[in-house]
């Protein structure tokens, strides 16, 4: 389960860059910034992922997830601080599947 969310996330990561229009169509605007689809579906996929992690990384990527939210509405105003974020959590959730943490789900 853990590395279906994991390819949702790199998938929809990496689509936000290419030129696909749909994922760039504005859902609506708070505080002079957009919100696409393309963010609202890694909201979704962080979502499922938060649900499915075990209790400390849990703790984490709700941390994590938190600052993101906040990086995206514009209130930490870092450029490219949510990208970073997004790849964090990536590279976290890869380190803890290819350590075995994924096994049996």
């Amino acid at each position: 389960m853990i590395v279906a969310i994991l390819v949702f996330l790199l998938l929809f990561w990496l689509l936000g860059y290419a030129p696909f229009a749909i994922l760039h169509i504005v859902l609506f605007t708070f505080r002079g910034l957009t919100v696409t689809i393309w963010s609202a579906l890694i909201f979704l996929v962080l979502i499922w992922l938060i649900g499915v992690l075990p209790r400390p990384l849990r703790e984490i990527a709700m941390v994590l997830f938190l600052i993101w939210v906040l990086s995206v509405l514009g209130i930490i105003a870092l450029a490219g601080l949510s990208n970073i974020i997004i790849i964090a959590i990536i590279v976290g959730v890869l380190i803890y599947v290819l350590g075995g943490g994924g096994r049996g789900e």
